[in-house]
């Protein structure tokens, strides 16, 4: 990046083919691309790049881990992924997934970037959160923003049933030596940040077209309010597609037939 931090991540390309897109794949807070590489896989058919990164300070990259300057940091990260990816492969049209938390982030890059961005994949968007610090915390977090805005605090995510409710999803969440436990309270900070800015959509400015992908036993989100939302700022008709009896991370299914048949038709959708 240009501030001289080093992003690493994975890249699947289409085999032989050359991209006509990228699919720029963003994870969510707790979580690093190493928990989405199945579906990433699944999405890499047709003409389509698929680029899952791992967000500063999460997953591979150590650095300042759990923390990020700012939330413009955030976006302008994916400003030099999408140059980055352009310069090495070619494709200057992309579409956008976003997981959880990433969701968020999806959503203010293609905002930021309406010109770029086509399509939108949105699973299980952190917009309205049905698990979030407690008072205690948000006060402790707005003292050390005054002193200490490194300090960490516990992402109170950290029961892996939270995720699925498949004992091996949940092991191997359990085992991640990866997954992200703290952030900071500047991290914690500038992503509610992030959330009035959302909060400050106008209605119909969402130009790229939007698939929301919910789980229909989700514990981490609130679902109605979230296809409420989406549905007003969506510039085009909202495309909603529910698995009833799924848990947050659709990845982590013991049937991932229902998950990938999804994939399947927004993926091709553009071919």
């Amino acid at each position: 990046m240009r501030d001289g931090y080093t992003v690493g991540g994975r890249v699947w390309r289409p085999g032989g083919n050359q991209p006509e897109r990228a699919i720029l794949y963003l994870h969510g807070i707790q979580s690093h691309g190493g928990w989405f590489e199945w579906s990433a896989a699944q999405l890499a058919t047709g003409r389509s790049l698929v680029i899952l990164p791992d967000r500063r300070g999460s997953g591979v990259n150590s650095q300042a881990r759990g923390d990020t300057p700012a939330a413009r940091r955030w976006l302008e990260d994916l400003d030099e992924i999408a140059a980055w990816t352009t310069r090495e492969f070619g494709v200057r049209r992309f579409w956008v997934v976003g997981v959880s938390w990433g969701g968020k982030l999806a959503v203010a890059w293609t905002l930021k970037q309406p010109e770029r961005v086509e399509r939108v994949l949105l699973i299980a968007p952190g917009f309205f959160p049905g698990v979030d610090v407690g008072l205690g915390a948000r006060i402790r977090i707005g003292l050390a923003m005054l002193t200490r805005p490194a300090r960490l605090f516990p992402i109170p995510l950290n029961d892996p049933a939270l995720f699925t409710e498949n004992p091996a999803g949940q092991q191997f969440i359990a085992d991640d030596p990866l997954k992200l436990t703290h952030a900071s309270a500047r991290f914690f900070y500038e992503s509610a940040r992030l959330d009035r800015q959302l909060a400050r959509v106008r209605p119909r400015s969402l130009k790229a077209e939007v698939t929301l992908a919910l789980a229909g036993r989700d514990c981490i989100i609130r679902n109605a309010p979230t296809q409420v939302w989406l549905t007003k700022v969506a510039a085009r008709q909202l495309a909603v597609h529910t698995l009833p009896a799924a848990s947050h991370t659709l990845e982590f299914e013991p049937d991932l037939a229902p998950f990938a048949a999804l994939l399947e038709q927004w993926a091709r959708r553009g071919d």
